[in-house]
C-alpha cells in the first residue's frame, strides 16, 4: 500500500486546527504505517503546539514552528512541511478542514487506476463554529452535507463542475482548479519540477504556479467528487482586508506570467479580472465544436462495461459532445473517464449525487 504524507500549513487557528487532526483519527483502513501527518506552524503564538498534544492517537505526526521573519509566506511553510515527508503521496491541506473517514480511500482509489496524476477534491463551507465533539463522535460530517440546494455552502468549484463536467478534460486549464485546501502530488513530481513558489507571496494564486509546472510535465489532473472537506469558520489573527488581497492576488499572477511567458498564449494578461469579476466560465469551457449531443445515463452497476463499450466507440468523434449522467457512483467510471485524457469527442461527465438546483 501507497503511504500518504498529509501536510497541514496552520497559524494562529488553534481550535479549528484542533478539529483537524481529530478528524484524521477516523480514516478508515488506514493506521500508523499507511499515513503520516505533518504540521508546519507558520509561526503562532497562541500556543499552538501544546493545545494539539496528544490529539494524534491513530498516526504519526510531525510538528515544525518556523519564526516569523521576512521570508515567511505560505508556499514556504508547505516547503518546510513537504521536506520533512516520507510518503509517496503528498496532500496538502488547510488548517481548517475537516476530513470524512474515507479521505485516503478516495485518494488511494485513483492512485491504485494510475500515479501520475495530481488529485483535487473541493468544500462545503460552514456558518457556524464547530465543537470538538461533534468532531470525536463524527457527528458533524452526518449534520452537514453536501446539499445542491444551498448554494452559499458551496465551493465555488463545485458551480463550475455542474456547468462544465467532473471530468477534468472537459475543462481548459483544468490545473487552475487544483488548490491546497485540499490536493495530492505524487512526491516523485515534486522532486521532478521543484517544490512551491517562495517567490510568490501575499494571498491568493500561491499555488498555481505549481500547478503549471506539474501540467507542463505532463501529469494529469483528476476531479475525485468524492473528496470533500468541511470548511470551519474562523477568525485568522492574519486575515488580509478585500483590498489588500485584490492588490496581493494581481501581483501574485503578473509574477506567474513574468516567470511563464508562454502562459499568455494560453491567457489571458488582465486574468485577475477574469477571477475577480466571476468570469472564470469563459476561459474555463472547452473550445469544442459541437453539432450533436448524445447523453448515456448509467442506472445500473451491470451496465458498466456497456457504458465503457459505447464511450471508447465514441470519444473519436470530433464534433460530438457525449454527457454521462452516473446514477450508481460506486464504480471506477469517473476516473476512468478521466484517465481517456483528451479526446476528439467532448466528454462530459456529472454525478447525480453532486446536481446543483
Amino acid at each position: 500500500m501507497r503511504k500518504y504524507s498529509i501536510v497541514i500549513v496552520t497559524y494562529q487557528m488553534r481550535e479549528t486546527l484542533r478539529n483537524t487532526l481529530e478528524a484524521l483519527n477516523h480514516m478508515e483502513g488506514f493506521g500508523r504505517e499507511e499515513f503520516e501527518v505533518i504540521i508546519s506552524d507558520d509561526g503562532s503564538t497562541d500556543g499552538t503546539r501544546e493545545y494539539v498534544q496528544g490529539i494524534n492517537r491513530n498516526y504519526e505526526m510531525k510538528y515544525i514552528f518556523t519564526e516569523r521573519s521576512s521570508l515567511s509566506c505560505r508556499n514556504r511553510a508547505r516547503n518546510l512541511g513537504i521536506k520533512e515527508t516520507s510518503g509517496e503521496i503528498i496532500i496538502c491541506m488547510d488548517g481548517d478542514v475537516l476530513a470524512n473517514r474515507y479521505l485516503l480511500s478516495e485518494f488511494d482509489r485513483c492512485y491504485s487506476k494510475d500515479s501520475d496524476i495530481v488529485v483535487t477534491g473541493a468544500r462545503i463551507m460552514l456558518e457556524q463554529n464547530v465543537e470538538y465533539e461533534e468532531v470525536r463522535d463524527q457527528s458533524i460530517f452526518i449534520k452537514h452535507k453536501f446539499d445542491g440546494s444551498n448554494n452559499e455552502s458551496l465551493d465555488d468549484r463545485y458551480r463550475k463542475y455542474n456547468r462544465l463536467s467532473y471530468n477534468s478534460n472537459a475543462i481548459q486549464h483544468s490545473w487552475l482548479m487544483a488548490h491546497t485546501n485540499i490536493v495530492s502530488i505524487p512526491k516523485a513530481y515534486l522532486n521532478k519540477v521543484g517544490l512551491f513558489s517562495e517567490d510568490i507571496k501575499g494571498w491568493g494564486f500561491d499555488e498555481s504556479e505549481l500547478m503549471y509546472r506539474l501540467f507542463k510535465e505532463g501529469i494529469k489532473f483528476i476531479i475525485n467528487h468524492k473528496i470533500e472537506v468541511l470548511h470551519q469558520p474562523h477568525n485568522e489573527m492574519r486575515d488580509t482586508p478585500e483590498n489588500i488581497k485584490v492588490v496581493e492576488f494581481t501581483n501574485n499572477i503578473r509574477f506567474f506570467f513574468k516567470k511563464h511567458p508562454d502562459v499568455l498564449k494560453q491567457l489571458p494578461e488582465n486574468l485577475a479580472d477574469y477571477f475577480m469579476q466571476d468570469r472564470m466560465l469563459e476561459l474555463l469551457s472547452p473550445a469544442n465544436t459541437i453539432a450533436r449531443r448524445r447523453e448515456v445515463n448509467f442506472k445500473n452497476v451491470d451496465e458498466l462495461r456497456e457504458i465503457k463499450r459505447l464511450i471508447m466507440e465514441n470519444f473519436n468523434e470530433e464534433d460530438l459532445e457525449l454527457v454521462v449522467y452516473d446514477y450508481v457512483e460506486t464504480t471506477d467510471l469517473d476516473i476512468w473517464i478521466q484517465l481517456l485524457g483528451k479526446t476528439k469527442s467532448l466528454i462530459k461527465y456529472f454525478p447525480i449525487s453532486k446536481k446543483i438546483s
